[in-house]
């Protein structure tokens, strides 16, 4: 199996005849497998391929407070600037994580008001417990003011 591994492709040598008919004819090869992984691993401009000048989106102003053209590129510029202050890219091109900052137990719990599912079909479940006992309850007293037909058995 080793071996299997060190086997390699080595291209032979054009013959001569070739290299001169495709001079004459001036032929240039394509991109070969080497110059494609070249190719692609050349960094692009800054990943943005979307803010070309003829792909920006378009801009309407509607109403006195909508943003205007000006006022949105200086916010995209403050973005990119954060962007850039916040997270320094590492030497090797390797992604680094962090783990997050820590919130005080002020912030932790500001505004939450959370409750699952299961507590309030629990809390659901008891107040119909309760009410359907009180109304067996009501039931047997109306049940014992109605008629019986034990009356009949005793007659015959």
């Amino acid at each position: 199996m080793s071996k299997r591994n060190q086997v390699s492709y080595v291209r032979p040598a054009e013959p001569a005849f070739l290299a001169r008919f495709k001079e004459r004819i001036g032929y240039e090869e394509g991109p070969t497998v080497e110059t494609k992984r070249i190719q692609l691993q050349l960094p692009g401009e800054d990943g943005d391929h979307s803010d070309k000048e003829d792909e920006q989106p378009q801009v309407v102003v509607l109403k006195k407070g909508d943003l205007s053209v000006e006022e949105v590129m200086k916010i995209k510029t403050e973005i990119k600037a954060a962007k850039a202050d916040e997270e320094p890219a590492s030497a090797d091109g390797r992604i680094m994580y962090r783990k997050p900052v820590k919130r005080s137990s002020d912030e932790k719990y500001s505004g939450l008001r959370a409750s699952s599912k299961k507590k309030k079909t629990n809390e659901e479940d008891e107040i119909n417990k309760q009410d359907s006992v009180k109304k067996n309850s009501q039931k047997q007293i109306k049940n014992s003011s109605l008629l019986s037909f034990d009356n009949e058995d005793e007659n015959e």
